[in-house]
């Protein structure tokens, strides 16, 4: 398979939209303290109405702190059994196809987990809940490859501007993403990030040893340090829109039709009906 600039292609994938919740033995009471128009140091525009201002006081009654803990507990570890499968990303979390069948054992796992706690004979006031959805994203989906394609950019940018900044923690976290990430990619484009991700965190290393620890100046440090693969994937993931035009490009064919995702697979809806979309690669919560 050849990779040209701005075609990017990715990986059949899960798309994974997971909510957990605690509900139940927790109240809060409101007080209100006072009610003015414009306190003494607001100002008014002139063609404005009068601010209405109100000051409260909040007050949180947990019926059982241990129980409500447990809860807590109960749900962080149902969150992890399916998370723990999925990559992590700006828009949701994505589980490799090839984790599949672990995928939906580890939902089966997570919802006894939470059955387990509910059904608890000491279980008095609180409630752990499980939602999730599945949708398969096919390779030629390109809305997906787009948003994929998009957040590798952003990944890759936050590594280079990381080096700039001689920020160690700001490399390593946009390296540990961009490698989870590479999972959903083409063997081609999965290597062009790991070499960046490669260069990034040598870099990492290069700026603790010679500027944190022996001192030596930034710029000297800055010029030794080598950006080529990181360049490389900035131009492999360089966006279409960006990209300068060519002759053929008006005669050339979209990079992939548009599929919806498919193969919806529903499990238990929280209490409230809350949704919340999540993404993240094998290991990563």
């Amino acid at each position: 398979m050849v990779t040209t600039k701005g075609n990017i292609t990715i990986k059949p994938c899960i798309l994974v939209s997971l909510h957990t919740s605690v509900n139940g033995g927790v109240t809060y009471m409101r007080r209100t303290l006072d009610a003015s128009t414009t306190p003494e140091g607001l100002t008014v525009p002139a063609q404005a109405t009068e601010r209405d201002v109100e000051r409260w006081e909040t007050t949180k009654i947990v019926e059982d702190k241990v129980e409500h803990e447990r809860a807590e507990d109960a749900r962080k570890k149902a969150r992890s059994e399916i998370s723990k499968l999925c990559i992590k990303s700006a828009f949701g979390l994505i589980c490799p196809i090839a984790y599949e069948s672990e995928l939906s054992e580890a939902i089966d796992r997570a919802h006894k987990i939470a059955t387990g706690f509910n059904e608890d004979p000491t279980t008095r006031y609180t409630r752990v809940s499980l939602f999730v959805m599945r949708g398969h994203v096919a390779s030629t989906d390109e809305e997906a490859a787009k948003a994929i394609g998009d957040e590798v950019r952003r990944l890759v940018s936050q590594m280079d501007a990381g080096i700039g900044k001689l920020d160690v923690k700001a490399i390593r976290e946009a390296a540990d993403k961009a490698r989870s990430l590479a999972a959903t990619l083409s063997d081609e484009q999965s290597e062009i990030v790991g070499e960046a991700v490669k260069a990034a965190r040598a870099a990492a290393k290069t700026i603790v040893k010679r500027v944190e620890k022996d001192g030596e100046a930034a710029a000297i440090v800055l010029a030794d340090i080598r950006r080529g693969a990181i360049e490389k994937a900035r131009i492999a993931f360089l966006d279409l829109d960006d990209a300068p035009a060519s002759a053929d490009d008006s005669e050339q064919a979209p990079v992939a039709n548009v599929q919806r995702v498919a193969g919806l697979d529903l499990g238990v809806e929280n209490d409230d009906g809350e949704v919340e979309s999540m993404s993240s690669a094998p290991g990563e919560v």
